[in-house]
């Protein structure tokens, strides 16, 4: 049973980082829709249907023990949105604040999957392989968002 909740742990903390990443650019798609930043708030909102999906993807890892995926978000991320409020309302460059918040959660977000297959990659090979394919796709978001900041 241990080996279980530990799977479920991994899975939901996965899930979690995605929730946080869904709610900081739900944040940054209202503070571009105030800048009147269109082509941003199209891009957060794929960003978002991104994580959704992943959520999907990893829901049976959970259901094979009766688990839903959790709703929570890490305290971390209520902290970042914040910031990114108040960054962007002092920055010269709202487009600017409102990328490097996002490429400060991409980080995040890699760094976290990255310590999760650390703990998965020797018992559970079949979440190891969903992670790593959700990884990529996602460090392929987190290069596109760092190249639009150094525009």
């Amino acid at each position: 049973m241990e080996n279980n909740e530990k799977k479920i742990n991994l899975v939901n903390r996965a899930v979690e980082i995605n929730n946080d990443r869904i709610k900081g650019y739900k944040k940054a798609i209202e503070i571009a829709g105030d800048a009147n930043l269109r082509e941003l708030q199209v891009l957060f909102q794929q960003y978002i249907e991104q994580s959704r999906q992943f959520i999907i993807e990893l829901s049976p890892c959970l259901e094979q023990f009766g688990q839903e995926p959790t709703e929570d978000s890490n305290f971390t991320g209520k902290i970042f949105r914040i910031w990114m409020d108040i960054k962007s309302a002092i920055s010269p460059s709202i487009s600017q604040a409102i990328l490097e918040s996002c490429e400060k959660g991409e980080d995040e977000f890699k760094e976290t999957y990255k310590e999760i297959l650390s703990d998965s990659l020797d018992d559970y090979q079949e979440l190891t392989g969903i992670l790593q394919q959700q990884l990529a796709t996602q460090l392929e978001a987190h290069q596109h968002i760092k190249e639009l900041r150094d525009l």
